[in-house]
């Protein structure tokens, strides 16, 4: 094996440290599943609510703006 190879195989190995590692995803406060289930809730509570999608308004056979609908 070269000096080259050796280096490069060196460079590419991952940290030892899994603290040094970052994480790929962080949840927010408000997840897509929490967004959905609160626009099912208002739905069916009061007949229509913002879409989840693009914010027009959601009614139970879906949306006028993007016709997204929850199933």
């Amino acid at each position: 094996m070269t000096a080259t190879a050796v280096e490069t195989a060196v460079a590419i190995r991952p940290p030892h440290n899994e603290g040094a590692m970052s994480r790929l995803f962080e949840p927010s406060e408000v997840t897509l599943e929490d967004s959905i289930l609160g626009a099912w809730e208002a739905l069916t509570a009061q007949g229509g609510c913002e879409c989840p999608v693009c914010h027009g308004e959601l009614e139970p056979g879906g949306c006028a703006t993007c016709a997204s609908s929850l199933s």
